[in-house]
């Protein structure tokens, strides 16, 4: 684990490889996959949005789309005024079309595309023919013979009450005479956060039985408006069902693939990205704060899948589902009730629909990771607690560094207590350097004679600090996928810890009047992270391999560009984390008798020239 060719290289290897390798993976994923597929991701979207299409009419909106002018979201919402009806919640507001029931126009009142309280609403749903389209519909099948005809779909026209308007208080109710003998009553109901509560009734005043079914889709006509690719939350298609009700995530740039296999006639490119049949269970699209997802009843037996596709250069991604065939007896009817998600993923909402409604794992709408069962914790017993008792979510976050920090103080403990000891040997192992220079395999095994003797494991100063790594790589995830960090003021200059820092030294952080480009905005929060790193480093003394101590020396003007596109919150977290090590490590260090490189540094900038002679 450590070079003996001199004093204290066990103290560099440990602490600053076990840095560098909790660190680099984000910081290297951030500047060399991020950062380049978000360009990629402009080009395409500048192309994609130079057509703008239309679906024609089938049960789940399969069907080519149409090609239309390209209009702006007033523009397609202005062409269908007439057929509306108003959405007006504390959460939301918006409208129906009737055409279709589609529910296609929702801004979310409570969140701002800005951090400026007077920007425009967050918009999650669109119409279709509208740039970014997204929407949901609801529909039905008949069974004719061994083929099934549509009832309703997304072009079927729907009436209403004149005035009919939907509240928390007021659900408003839709008519289709869906043939001769055939009507579908729909009630809508809306709570006071995000949830749809859809019920069909289906009549047949025919003199026979009917076989039907319902279906939902969720579409998306390409990226949302503010997508920013981010390797480490998930955004795309994502749903819990089948057997099981397992969850099913297929990222956006996945079902690009798919949808370019299809274009080139690939092998199983047909195929639906994903088909599972099972009962219950959810459905729909997420993207990095945002989700819409249809509910079916939790006994229905569904069959949903996951599908994409590009047409006219815009690609199309869909999650959809149809039900169970029920008989519908002559004169009789059948009623069916469904939901749908469309809002915020805020965990105590989502966790709170998922036991009132036995909805299975509908809190995975966040994307907690692999380390689930350390970031959830992390979130609910930690974060958003400690964030509401300051009143914070920045200093909630320094709090719960210091908490996780202290929980892990033994092991930190005897990991530096191991190198001191380590340290101690440093005079020892330069003799032995010295006295075999000549035979490196003589040497090594008097070194390991040396570990026996003083009965010291050479790896385990390391072992503590690299069973850290999955602890706060759990916090940096938390920090990214929950909502609460999205425009969360901190203090001074930063008022959204979401958003890069945005100050630069290159204008003086703001002195010199001239903005400065985005690749030159290299802030004071990652300055201050890379001065952390540095004395990190300076705790213990470089290796002595003059090749391995010029990276370690290039190490923190190299993250402090790359921390500088990352959110402020991550680097405030990063350089917060960096601080309470450095104080861990330099106090443990000088109980266990060893000075460190900064006390030598210290010492030398203290030290009082002698007097000149006389």
């Amino acid at each position: 684990m450590q070079n003996p060719g001199g004093p204290g290289p066990a103290e560099t290897r440990n602490v600053i490889i076990a840095l560098v390798l909790s660190v680099a993976i984000f910081a290297g994923f951030e500047f060399f996959v991020n950062g380049p597929a978000r360009e990629q991701l402009q080009a395409e979207r500048a192309t994609a949005q130079a057509q703008v299409e239309t679906p024609a009419a089938t049960a789940d909106g399969d069907a080519a789309p149409a090609i239309t002018t390209p209009a702006t979201r007033e523009q397609a919402l202005a062409a269908s005024a007439d057929a509306r009806i108003t959405i007006d919640t504390g959460s939301v507001d918006g409208s129906i079309s009737l055409v279709g029931a589609r529910l296609d126009n929702l801004n979310l009142r409570q969140y701002r595309r800005q951090v400026d309280p007077t920007s425009p609403e967050v918009t999650l749903l669109s119409p279709m023919g509208a740039p970014f389209a997204h929407d949901a519909f609801f529909g039905w099948e008949v069974q004719t013979g061994e083929t099934a005809a549509t009832l309703a779909d997304a072009s079927t026209l729907w009436s209403a009450a004149e005035g009919a308007q939907l509240t928390p208080e007021t659900p408003v109710t839709l008519i289709l005479q869906a043939g001769p003998n055939m009507t579908i009553e729909r009630t809508i109901s809306i709570d006071q956060n995000y949830m749809f509560t859809i019920t069909d009734v289906v009549r047949n005043s025919s003199s026979g039985a009917l076989s039907v079914r319902p279906f939902g889709v969720v579409r998306r006509q390409g990226m949302p408006e503010d997508y920013v690719f981010n390797g480490i939350v998930h955004q795309g298609l994502i749903g819990a069902f089948g057997p099981n009700n397992s969850l099913h995530q297929v990222n956006y740039r996945a079902a690009d693939r798919h949808a370019r296999d299809k274009i080139r006639g690939r092998a199983g490119a047909d195929e639906r990205i994903e088909e599972r049949q099972g009962q219950g269970g959810w459905f729909g699209v997420t993207d990095h704060y945002w989700l819409t997802a249809i509910i079916p009843d939790q006994a229905e037996r569904v069959s949903a899948y996951f599908d994409s596709r590009t047409e006219n250069n815009v690609n199309d991604y869909r999650t959809a589902y149809r039900g169970q065939w029920r008989e519908v007896p002559a004169g009789g009817e059948a009623t069916y009730t469904q939901r749908l998600f469309a809002g915020a993923k805020q965990v105590e909402v989502l966790q709170q629909y998922q036991a009132d409604m036995t909805i299975p794992r509908f809190d995975d709408a966040v994307d907690w990771g692999n380390f689930w069962f350390l970031t959830r914790p992390f979130f609910l017993w930690l974060l958003k607690p400690l964030s509401e008792l300051v009143g914070n979510f920045g200093l909630g976050i320094l709090l719960t560094t210091v908490v996780v920090k202290l929980l892990l103080f033994p092991l930190v403990y005897q990991s530096f207590k191991s190198m001191a000891k380590m340290r101690g040997l440093a005079p020892k192992m330069k003799e032995i350097q010295e006295r075999y220079a000549a035979d490196k395999a003589r040497q090594q095994q008097e070194i390991m004679r040396l570990y026996q003797t003083e009965k010291i494991n050479p790896i385990s100063g390391c072992l503590p600090i690299l069973l850290q790594i999955p602890v706060f790589y759990a916090l940096y995830k938390t920090l990214t996928v929950t909502i609460e960090m999205r425009h969360a003021p901190f203090f001074g200059w930063i008022n959204d810890l979401s958003a890069r820092d945005p100050t630069s030294i290159f204008n003086l952080f703001g002195l010199l009047p001239f903005d400065v480009p985005g690749f030159l905005l290299i802030g004071a929060w990652p300055i201050m992270y890379g001065v952390s790193m540095w004395l990190l480093q300076a705790l213990s003394p470089p290796p002595t391999d003059p090749i391995q101590a010029q990276v370690f020396r290039f190490l923190p003007p190299l993250f402090t560009v790359m921390f500088a596109a990352f959110p402020a919150g991550l680097v405030i977290y990063w350089t917060w984390s960096n601080t309470l090590s450095i104080l861990q490590q330099y106090v443990i260090m000088r109980r266990q008798g060893v000075e460190t490189q900064l006390d030598q540094f210290i010492a030398k900038r203290l030290a009082r020239k002698p007097a000149a002679a006389e």
